[in-house]
């Protein structure tokens, strides 16, 4: 896969789990064309993935190059006059729509081109509509009609879909901050509050429908009350937390991009630990502290403990500043008691009664339930299974960072962050047999991983593949060539590799090679790829899949003779459960190296 827009998670080997968000929105995407989609909003509190999931499908979108055109735009928290955000929000639309025709990836940053830029690339394609918009936009944005500026910008992605007969997705990131960092007037004194009360209309569109977030869900839920009224957005709320398997995978895979060795004990503590959250995860591996260590379960309880307490903690410095936020809308001591009495028992749910009595009756029904409202928007506190009943935190990081703000300030009774950590991790052995089994049933989903895994230790150590030759099964086919690939390829040491790499060539659909490492001296380069399924007996691959990936290979090899002379591409299909036999015959008869988890493990251990 081409990624026209550079995605802010960085590696796209990064983006892991939310299989099932993913598929919602993708089967969602599916009825645009035919004009029944429902505009949607993401809730989800902050580093929860929806900025990761809308710039994912901006790329989906974009390689598909169907009839639905991407549209994104994230609009920032710091101060700007109307007419600015409008004309950043036109060239940002005009770039990527312009990417998007003309096939051209997306400058460094994903910063809109200017301009003359645009109307030269508009010229070449010959489209009339783009030259005519652009040119019209620029006189009233020459001659500061705010208001004209404002409705072009905001209106030409409906525009151009009923003009071109396409489709244009519109999304719009943390749209809640139209209503504070936007002004009016040039002089920044007049607050554009009601802002995104301009796409009262522009929501129902079913050419260009809606697609925004809001990572403050109390503060995104009132808007939308007040400015989308009617159930014009429809509600999407996104969980930070993966499953329990999508998580492990996640541990895994940012411990191999931050070149971090972990055990699986290690994996499952830290799994645990984080709630498979991949942002928890990500912040463990990349803590700046000095005494990190992943060797330990006592090493990883230090560092978490590090990113909870410290003030220079990634984790206490994103999570103290939207526990702030949240406290300051409510603004008294009542809010920081009621977080900590129901964080005492966390889930366990408490009526609004017994927290009045726990206040010493000092507010009244109507102001208590304005703040618990307040308090779970913020999602500081959980609503129960009414109105009536709510219960604590169920963030066992976030609880522990408010509870290190607060609770001494409250209570007089300092929390012990270190020991309530390593608690959890007492808890964590008496699961521990039924972790681990669930651990080798993850294992044997992700072949993927564990191949990619030792790949990339032999690239960091600048060793070729482990003994090779003996983890393969046994030629049905026996080839000289193949032999000759076999030997060179046991020697031979690789530079990158990679994890679900997208492979495109001109003229050719998209194709993803499950690992691939690549390698190359002066003169050749060569490449090791492989193919995994892992599948019951009675539903081994089939031919069809066998060709499809020497197809693939291939591509593999017309994509690396482009550029240097190919000494060798040894293609590897590992089959967990092995092969039939007619179709293992044709592997082998096409070059293609074949081994099973019974051949591949033993060594690998």
């Amino acid at each position: 896969m081409i990624y026209a827009f550079k995605e802010r998670i960085g590696s796209p080997l990064l983006f892991c789990g939310r299989k099932k968000p993913m598929a919602l929105l993708m089967n969602w995407v599916d009825m645009i064309p035919r004009e029944m989609a429902k505009s949607r909003a993401l809730l989800g509190r902050r580093k929860c993935g929806k900025s990761a999931m809308m710039q994912r499908l901006f790329n989906i979108l974009w390689n598909q190059h169907g009839k639905v055109i991407p549209f994104y735009f994230e609009v920032l928290d710091y101060n700007q006059w109307l007419l600015d955000f409008a004309a950043d929000y036109y060239l940002t639309f005009m770039s990527q729509y312009l990417s998007f025709k003309t096939r051209t990836v997306l400058p460094t940053g994903n910063q809109p081109w200017e301009f003359f830029e645009l109307i030269e690339m508009a010229k070449q394609i010959g489209d009339n509509h783009a030259l005519k918009s652009l040119n019209f936009f620029q006189e009233h944005l020459e001659k500061e009609h705010v208001h004209n500026v404002m409705m072009l910008a905001f209106g030409a992605p409906a525009n151009f879909a009923g003009l071109e007969n396409v489709s244009i997705l519109v999304m719009i990131d943390e749209i809640q901050y139209m209503t504070k960092y936007v002004f009016y007037d040039k002089n920044q004194e007049k607050v554009a509050y009601n802002l995104p009360g301009a796409y009262h209309g522009l929501v129902e569109s079913k050419i260009a429908p809606m697609l925004v977030s809001g990572s403050y869900v109390g503060w995104m839920t009132q808007m939308m009350q007040d400015m989308f009224k009617g159930g014009r957005l429809k509600r999407t709320p996104i969980a930070s937390k993966l499953t329990f398997e999508e998580g492990l995978e996640a541990v895994y895979r940012y411990a191999v991009y931050n070149n971090k060795e972990v055990s699986d004990e290690v994996a499952l503590v830290i799994n645990r630990l984080t709630q498979s959250d991949p942002f928890y995860i990500a912040s463990l591996f990349r803590s700046d502290w000095e005494e990190q260590d992943f060797t330990t379960v006592e090493g990883v309880v230090k560092t978490l403990t590090y990113e909870i307490k410290d003030r220079e903690g990634e984790l206490f410095g994103t999570w103290s500043e939207y526990i702030y936020a949240t406290i300051k809308e409510v603004n008294d001591q009542y809010a920081k008691k009621i977080i900590l009495f129901l964080s005492k028992e966390r889930h366990k749910e408490c009526t609004r009664d017994q927290i009045a009595v726990h206040l010493g009756g000092k507010l009244s029904a109507g102001a208590l339930e304005e703040k618990l409202r307040t308090l779970k928007y913020g999602d500081l506190i959980t609503q129960g299974i009414n109105n009536f009943r709510y219960s604590g935190i169920p963030d066992d990081i976030l609880d522990l960072i408010f509870r290190e703000l607060y609770q001494e300030e409250i209570e007089n009774d300092k929390p012990d962050i270190a020991n309530d950590l390593a608690n959890k991790v007492k808890d964590l052995e008496q699961y521990q047999k039924s972790l681990v089994g669930k651990l080798r049933e993850l294992k044997g989903r992700m072949l993927e991983l564990i191949v990619y895994r030792e790949l990339n230790q032999c690239r960091n150590q600048r060793q070729p593949l482990k003994n090779l030759k003996q983890r393969l099964r046994p030629l049905l086919k026996v080839s000289p060539q193949l032999e000759e690939i076999l030997a060179a390829c046991s020697v031979s040491t690789f530079e990158t590799t990679w994890m679900n790499y997208p492979l495109q060539l001109p003229s050719t659909t998209n194709v993803e090679i499950d690992v691939l490492a690549t390698g190359k001296d002066e003169e050749h380069c060569w490449a090791l790829m492989f193919e995994t399924k892992n599948r019951e007996p009675n539903n081994l691959p089939t031919k069809v899949e066998a060709e499809l990936f020497v197809t693939k290979v291939s591509m593999v090899k017309q994509w690396l003779g482009a550029s240097q002379k190919v000494r060798f591409v040894c293609p590897l299909y590992l089959s967990a459960e092995g092969f039939d036999n007619s179709v293992e015959m044709w592997l082998h008869e096409h070059g293609v190296l074949t081994t099973d988890m019974a051949h591949w493990e033993p060594v690998n251990e």
